[in-house]
């Protein structure tokens, strides 16, 4: 499948782009163990601000709590930003990050939605994860975004486990997508939302968010599992759940499984 499709053209992406920043400084290899492990070696030497680190395959991508990503060659979208921006601006990349790429998904496929707390959802299924990494260096924070975005090749096709669980664009809309135009969409995107006032940002994040008003299954990072109805989001992203009972938590490292909707 990725055999027929054109290497990426560097030069249109950028010709697409109308960041003052990000996406210009640019960082491409055919191939890495991560774009983040990569992304911090450049920032250690440097890079500046919006820097991208763009590979065609990773063959040790990584996402939330030390899963794999799957990252084959040369029909995806696998990046990681450098972003050097305030204490307060750097609370708020969980809300505005996956913000930004689903706003630049949905101009391919409108009912891209947030699953909480920042996969990206088309149909049910997965197209997109991401992992914000972040530091504090001696001039202030330093986050590293990583984004992996199944553009035009479907991982359950090459791993049976991921059926029903995962999917790519061009699986969805049954035609390869242009990844120069959504790589530059996602710059332009995600330069925008870093810029908004954190309430539009959050009203954006709710108003794509696919798991308020749902009940969901929580299973926190070393609690125990429960049930509970997703009722809202707090400013910095952490899901308010409530319990059976009517008692309200908030919920910020675990994963949340939708329940079906009761027909």
């Amino acid at each position: 499948m990725t055999a027929s499709l054109p290497p990426f053209d560097f030069a249109r992406f950028q010709s697409l782009l109308t960041t003052t920043l990000l996406g210009r400084p640019l960082v491409y290899r055919p191939v890495v163990g991560s774009t983040m492990d990569l992304a911090r070696r450049e920032a250690a030497e440097g890079a500046v601000h919006g820097t991208a680190v763009f590979a065609e395959e990773q063959t040790a991508g990584r996402g939330r709590r030390g899963r794999t990503f799957f990252s084959p060659a040369g029909a995806n979208i696998y990046v990681t930003f450098i972003l050097r921006c305030s204490l307060e601006l750097h609370r708020t990349l969980p809300v505005r990050v996956p913000v930004a790429v689903a706003e630049a998904l949905a101009a391919v496929v409108p009912e891209a939605a947030i699953k909480w707390p920042n996969d990206i959802w088309v149909g049910g299924l997965k197209v997109c994860g991401m992992l914000i990494d972040g530091e504090l260096e001696a001039e202030g924070p330093v986050a590293f975004p990583g984004i992996g975005i199944n553009v035009n090749f479907d991982p359950s096709t090459a791993q049976p486990d991921l059926q029903g669980i995962a999917t790519s664009l061009a699986a969805v809309l049954g035609r390869p997508v242009d990844r120069e135009a959504l790589f530059a969409r996602l710059c332009n995107e995600l330069e925008r939302t870093l810029a908004a006032p954190a309430a539009d940002v959050l009203a954006r994040y709710r108003e794509r968010n696919l798991v308020l008003g749902r009940h969901v299954h929580v299973s926190p990072v070393g609690g125990a599992p429960f049930e509970a109805l997703a009722v809202d989001l707090d400013d910095a992203g952490a899901l308010v759940v409530e319990r059976d009972s009517g008692a309200r938590e908030t919920v910020t490292a675990a994963d949340v499984t939708v329940r079906p909707v009761a027909t």
